[in-house]
């Protein structure tokens, strides 16, 4: 994502936050994750799939106006979610930009390919992964040239977004969370749908070494365990002293369907062994 207007601090800030409530993996929760359910796309319909099977962890959360959720029990039903999907997609709008994430879950760890305003940005595999820069892809490689070192510190980053360790850390610091009154909000097509918004009580700082702040986070759902939309708010302070402010709204989709991952597969040259192959 190349975000305008705000400092990198603040667009690693919103882009944490935002990608690490979609990232697959499993939560410190102590509870079993169900069978991977099918979900809502953006284009089609905000409503959960048919008899969703959700994690034991989500029974802790009760969505009613005014119900309180503790952190910790949102963090591991959230994340148990995600792992028990296996699949999914989101696409994140800040200001003029659009980021956009495949991915899936096998038991090595992760397969994504990213988009950044409809251009390849990334592709991830459990044990390598690519940048794409001038028209083409250059491989991840630490000790190698200066473009492939860069590329490595690049997918780590993107990596660390999506581990299940920082999800569930990110989420817990919040103070707590608060279930509003069931709302219309619009979808990435522009149609709208009445969902539950869960939304942090207070500011807090997600990452401790980001000198930055969530103001406001909001999960907007309609099951307890499959988000729907999530609108992240942040500010943060650059080297200047001078304060950054922006929002992140990500849009979940195609949960546990299986999404494509041709571009990947391109890359290492072979099918991947997803689940259901």
């Amino acid at each position: 994502m190349r975000p305008s207007r705000t400092s990198p601090v603040l667009a690693l800030l919103l882009l944490l936050t935002a990608c690490a409530s979609g990232a697959p993996g499993a939560s410190p929760s102590t509870s079993a994750p169900a069978a991977g359910a099918a979900g809502p796309t953006p284009a089609a319909s905000a409503e959960p799939p048919a008899g969703p099977v959700v994690p034991a962890s989500c029974a802790a959360i009760t969505l009613e106006t005014g119900a309180r959720i503790a952190s910790t029990d949102l963090a591991a039903c959230l994340t148990d979610f995600v792992r028990a999907a296996g699949s999914g997609r989101f696409e994140i709008r800040q200001a003029d930009h659009v980021a956009d994430q495949r991915w899936a879950l096998v038991d090595g760890g992760l397969y994504a390919i990213g988009t950044s305003d409809g251009e390849p940005s990334v592709a991830v595999t459990p044990d390598t992964g690519w940048l794409h820069s001038d028209g083409g892809w250059v491989q991840a490689d630490p000790g190698g040239s200066t473009e492939q070192m860069l590329a490595a510190d690049g997918v780590d980053m993107y990596r660390a977004t999506s581990s299940p360790e920082t999800t569930y850390a990110m989420i817990t610091a919040a103070p707590g969370f608060t279930v509003g009154e069931r709302t219309e909000v619009e979808l990435a097509d522009g149609t709208t749908t009445s969902l539950w918004p869960i939304r942090a009580d207070a500011p807090f700082q997600p990452v401790a070494a980001i000198p930055a702040t969530t103001t406001e986070l909001v999960v907007w759902t309609d099951v307890a365990g499959p988000t729907v939309r999530m609108d992240v708010t942040g500010d943060a302070v650059a080297g200047d002293g001078q304060t950054y402010s922006g929002t992140a709204t990500t849009f979940f989709s195609q949960w546990g369907q299986g999404v494509d991952l041709a571009e990947v597969e391109e890359l290492v040259g072979a099918p991947l062994p997803l689940p259901g192959r």
